[in-house]
């Protein structure tokens, strides 16, 4: 009997993990773009110009005529390919991080441009007192954030900051791809400013292809969820099967139950906690950050039904078991 209740207590930790990781596969499969382009929506194009017009002057006129929309720009280096520099108006996606941060508005407004790394981007790094930064000919970058090592992340890049004031809006824009993100109305606007020609991403394309590829993880989470409450109505019919065995009678009965099926539900509790550390570290999870507390919702909200299922089985073969008893009585 111990063993089978052991057994059926691991199951709801397997459950939890289950949930997490089909949490997480649904978001990164609708966030495959938010993933590889690091920020980027379904919105993004791109287009390449001839123009010697400098990034900085690109920015200003970016800010002069565009100062209420939001907009996210990543320019694509034509000859440092693993190089991107990033600059927007808005606050952007928290995106998962090893160590560190990813950018936020205050890092484009300065004079001092600053780096993110892909985990395996090959460059040339220096530590100084527990401070890293990108040593690129006589510049140096302090680095803020490193990505999490995540498959849908371009791994081997790095990204810098730019900014109307910043050195590395000195370069021309005829030197990179220009991806853009923000409302239709505001690409097409900018694109004809330059007279170029809009492009989708690679990225957006396949998003749009492979939506339906989320249903599995869906039916998979669903499974989860039903595989726990079963096996906590089987707990629950196994608890009913020793309390018989106890031949207790009254508030003795009762106070045994109640005491078991605390203790029940309290060690599946510290199942759904050990499966929400196990996946912050193990999945694409950020602290803080939305899919974060999704997962912790989903986890509690899991727990509950499994108090819920638990509660009202034992609840009616209890009930059922008391008629049993005043039948036998009257006969």
């Amino acid at each position: 009997m111990n063993f089978k209740r052991i057994f059926l207590l691991l199951v709801p930790l397997i459950m939890f993990l289950g949930i997490g990781a089909m949490i997480s596969n649904i978001q990164s499969d609708y966030a495959d773009e938010v993933l590889e382009a690091h920020g980027l929506t379904n919105n993004t194009r791109y287009f390449r110009t001839d123009s010697d017009e400098s990034i900085s002057s690109f920015l200003r006129y970016l800010n002069k005529n565009y100062a209420h929309h939001q907009i996210q720009l990543h320019f694509d280096s034509n000859y440092e390919k693993k190089q991107v520099l990033v600059w927007t108006n808005h606050m952007v996606k928290s995106l998962p991080t090893e160590t560190g941060r990813y950018f936020s508005p205050d890092d484009f407004k300065g004079k001092v441009s600053f780096a993110v790394l892909g985990p395996t981007a090959k460059i040339n790094v220096l530590e100084v007192q527990n401070n890293k930064y990108v040593v690129l000919g006589r510049n140096y970058y302090s680095v803020i954030g490193t990505f999490k090592n995540y498959p849908q992340v371009e791994m081997d890049k790095y990204y810098l900051s730019t900014g109307v004031d910043q050195l590395t809006a000195q370069d021309q824009l005829r030197n990179y791809r220009i991806v853009i993100d923000s409302t239709p109305y505001v690409i097409n606007k900018i694109a004809k400013h330059y007279h170029a020609k809009l492009h989708i991403p690679s990225f957006v394309q396949e998003h749009h292809r492979d939506r339906l590829s989320v249903l599995p993880n869906i039916l998979m989470l669903v499974a989860c969820v039903i595989i726990g409450i079963l096996s906590n109505v089987v707990l629950a019919i196994l608890m009913k099967q020793q309390a018989r065995l106890t031949y207790l009678r009254g508030d003795l009965l009762r106070n045994w139950v109640i005491n078991r099926s605390a203790r029940t539900l309290m060690v599946e509790g510290v199942c759904a906690f050990l499966a929400y550390v196990f996946l912050r570290w193990h999945a694409f999870y950020s602290a803080y950050s939305s899919l974060s507390i999704a997962l912790l919702i989903a986890l509690l909200i899991a727990w509950l039904m499994n108090v819920i299922a638990f509660c009202i089985m034992l609840y009616h073969l209890m009930r059922k078991d008391k008629k049993v008893v005043k039948t036998t009585r009257r006969i």
